[in-house]
């Protein structure tokens, strides 16, 4: 009876992971896939690959993809300090103040553009900051990219904020602590570290957006610029515009560039499991 239970439980387990390999083959299938190809046009093009311009469609050298690592970098430094404040802020509203009319309405309104396609999004920037501005630019994307990635973060920061225990509230109260001085100097410093996962997945979502940028960012690829009223371009777009284009030459611009930003998001998902390693109460 003992050597039958064994065996069950090893023929379970060697089915979990069996199961569980077979779930995960097509993700690193994937990964492989963008690696092998990728990697290789990186090497191939060398540091000009971060510092040159996109190719022409019957040009001979690969080129690079400067504006596009540009734009991104211009973007997600527009969008992210303003998204992360947003959403801190409405996060400690909701959290301090769950019955509050304010806090009901932000909360069904950050729910509300959760759902909402980005693509949507775009034409709504595009009709009210593209058109009176009189043309597309980095500001108009980075306010894009606000409005689509501020749900997360309101969503990642309410969900740290609630995680400390009520007990550190009372502690605080019980020393003549305001409530503003419990949120800042009890609250954020407890949940910090889930707070900078919040700051993390919100730039990891900030960096990888593409339909949010159609009709805001405006495709500049003709050099470096980094005005924020001025066109911009962004890898996600890049890759976007490459991969359904005809010419064979763009096609592996876009495999470097996919390869490009997978590493800028292991880096950040790798930062997120360390900080998360930390979490302590």
């Amino acid at each position: 009876m003992y050597s039958w239970r064994r065996l069950r439980e090893k023929l379970f387990t060697g089915s979990v992971i069996a199961l569980s390999l077979l779930a995960i083959a097509p993700v690193l299938h994937l990964i492989a896939t963008v690696f092998v190809n990728g990697l290789t046009v990186i090497a191939e093009a060398g540091l000009g690959f971060f510092t040159g311009l996109p190719p022409t469609p019957l040009s001979r050298e690969l080129g690079g993809i400067a504006p596009s690592i540009a734009g991104t970098l211009l973007m997600t430094a527009l969008s992210l300090p303003v998204t992360v404040l947003l959403g801190l802020f409405a996060a400690i509203l909701t959290t301090e103040f769950p019955k509050n009319p304010l806090s009901v309405a932000i909360d069904a309104v950050a729910k509300s553009l959760a759902s909402i396609p980005t693509i949507a999004v775009s034409m709504i920037v595009y009709t009210l900051v593209v058109i009176p501005m009189r043309g597309f630019s980095a500001l108009a994307g980075a306010v894009a990219l606000t409005i689509v990635a501020l749900p997360y973060a309101y969503t990642y920061f309410s969900i740290a904020l609630r995680s400390v225990p009520s007990t550190y509230r009372e502690a605080a109260f019980a020393v003549a602590m305001s409530r503003w001085g419990t949120v800042t100097r009890v609250f954020i410093p407890i949940a910090r570290r889930s707070v900078v996962v919040g700051v993390l997945m919100t730039m990891a979502r900030v960096m990888g957006e593409t339909a949010a940028l159609l009709f805001t960012a405006g495709r500049f690829r003709a050099g470096v610029v980094l005005s924020p009223v001025a066109p911009a371009d962004s890898i996600p777009l890049l890759i976007f515009d490459y991969i359904l284009s005809p010419y064979a030459l763009w096609h592996r611009v876009a495999w470097g560039a996919t390869a490009l930003l997978l590493l800028a998001y292991m880096v950040v998902f790798l930062a997120t499991k360390l900080v998360v390693k930390e979490v302590k109460l």
